[in-house]
């Protein structure tokens, strides 16, 4: 089962709200303040230079609280993937459907309705992709049972993932196939994350994704292969 990450709000786009909602706060209090210094007796430039002042404070406190947020979160996800013993960085995932364990035998099982699986919060963040293998039985209600891991990379935390799919999936008869309890089947989960990476499938299993280096690695093979080119038509 090929499992994609839903499309989630950019580093960017929060960026843009969060400076967009720190600019309503300014004007608000800007001009909360200057009326309420006006009420007081003050006049206009001594009123709006106190509260452009204050304004001031306010906004560098947001700032620098904001920065401690974001150093604290960037903090709380390096213990969380180091205790999950998830790589460092990104890493693509090349996906080997005809390895010995990926073989799955034929299942007389068919789901009712799309099966759903979970991209795990932490490795879609960190731009991880994996896969989970998972071997099962079918109970007579049709629900998954005795669920346990057979093989997962990088980390267990997707099998997690494989085993809530299952657990909420239902099971019934193909047809024209005969139903037989007790016996376990295998089932892989693949974690891919859209658009990550286009290295082509040779059949490793996993390479970092390092976008810029393989750019320039196909620059230079081109630029090679132009310049051999133009000698050979030289000749």
């Amino acid at each position: 089962m090929l499992v994609r990450a839903t499309r989630t709000v950019s580093t960017w786009i929060l960026r843009a709200l969060f400076y967009a909602a720190l600019f309503l706060v300014v004007v608000i209090v800007h001009q909360g303040l200057t009326a309420a210094l006006r009420e007081q007796g003050l006049n206009g430039s001594l009123s709006l230079l106190i509260s452009g002042a204050l304004v001031l404070i306010v906004v560098l406190a947001l700032v620098q609280a904001s920065t401690w947020l974001r150093q604290w979160l960037h903090e709380r996800r390096e213990l969380m993937r180091a205790r999950l013993r998830l790589p460092v960085g990104p890493t693509s995932l090349i996906w080997q459907p005809n390895s010995e364990l990926a073989q799955t035998s034929p299942m007389p099982w068919a789901t009712i309705g799309p099966m759903r699986a979970r991209y795990p919060g932490l490795p879609r963040r960190l731009e991880i992709e994996g896969y989970a293998i998972a071997e099962f039985e079918v109970s007579a209600s049709g629900r998954a049972k005795n669920i346990h891991l057979v093989d997962a990379w990088p980390s267990d935390i997707f099998f997690k993932s494989a085993k809530e799919a299952l657990q909420q999936a239902r099971f019934e008869p193909s047809l024209d196939e005969h139903v037989r309890y007790g016996a376990s089947y295998r089932m892989p989960f693949v974690f891919r994350l859209p658009g990550s990476s286009k290295l082509v499938e040779k059949g490793a299993r996993a390479k970092t994704l390092r976008p810029i280096w393989h750019a320039t690695q196909r620059l230079v093979k081109n630029v090679s292969a132009q310049a051999a080119e133009a000698r050979a038509r030289g000749r």
